[in-house]
């Protein structure tokens, strides 16, 4: 599949693909959006993991965003600043090669090696992390993937986000659409010439956005984060179409289930 290069919509705001230099950037732009987000509150508070911590932590991850096979990381640019006003991390539909399968899992044993030696818990999240919180969410992820995402048949946004100072602007529509018509442009014989549908995860803030865009609530997760209250994401979908004789956007089931229709 032929991946699209973003589009420049405005003049005031352009969309670009993201390089290695911006990454303080987009740590920026996550710490601003997610100051005040209950699962991330609850799963790393400041009075046990240092802001250096956390920052190198988050940009490891980001780092991977990057080169990450069949994803793109597309970026907000305010035109008469350059700043990056937010950011967005999406996959195409894609069935990952042995390579890249064997590739992933060499990097992965890595990461958890390197993460193990910097005191990291499981070699996964950063020192002074709440495990029990960060392990509710990951587990509450994976069941709503397990679900609803089938990777061969369906974009997935994996991150999505706005600057406080930015938001209100219409920029998260505006990485919306320039994802949502990629996804319309492309078809395959196999459903017919309809177009891909599209999964996300979707944090309270983020849900009003989705619903504009012609996403559905399929399921959600709920953890509890102590004096955080409940936290949720919601499972969202836009679009529904037959494949191989199985509704995509429509949940899996017993046998399909298990013969992998999830994907990281």
């Amino acid at each position: 599949m032929t991946m699209t290069q973003p589009s420049s919509p405005t003049s005031n705001f352009s969309i670009q693909p993201c390089t290695h230099s911006d990454l303080p950037g987009m740590l920026s732009v996550y710490k601003s959006a997610f100051q005040t987000d209950p699962f991330r509150l609850a799963r790393w508070p400041e009075s046990q993991v240092p802001h250096s911590v956390f920052d190198t932590w988050l940009t490891n991850i980001f780092t991977k965003y990057l080169t990450t096979p069949h994803t793109q990381c597309w970026k907000v640019v305010e035109a008469s600043t350059g700043h990056i006003a937010g950011w967005t991390h999406w996959a195409e539909p894609h069935t990952m090669s042995d390579e890249e399968t064997a590739q992933g899992k060499r990097e992965d044993e890595q990461e958890e090696r390197e993460g193990k030696e910097r005191g990291e818990p499981e070699g996964r999240f950063p020192v002074g992390s709440v495990m029990h919180v960060c392990e509710a969410k990951v587990e509450g992820w994976d069941d709503l993937r397990e679900r609803w995402y089938r990777k061969e048949d369906m974009y997935f946004i994996h991150f999505l986000s706005i600057s406080l100072s930015h938001q209100n602007l219409g920029l998260g529509s505006l990485l919306l659409t320039a994802i949502t018509q990629v996804a319309d442009a492309n078809t395959d014989t196999t459903a017919q010439q309809k177009p891909y549908p599209i999964y996300l995860e979707a944090t309270v803030a983020g849900y009003p956005v989705y619903v504009k865009h012609g996403f559905v609530e399929k399921g959600v997760m709920e953890v509890d984060l102590g004096f955080y209250g409940v936290g949720r994401n919601w499972a969202m979908v836009r679009g529904v179409r037959i494949v191989r004789g199985r509704v995509v956007g429509e949940e899996m089931r017993g046998e399909e289930r298990r013969r992998g229709g999830y994907s990281d």
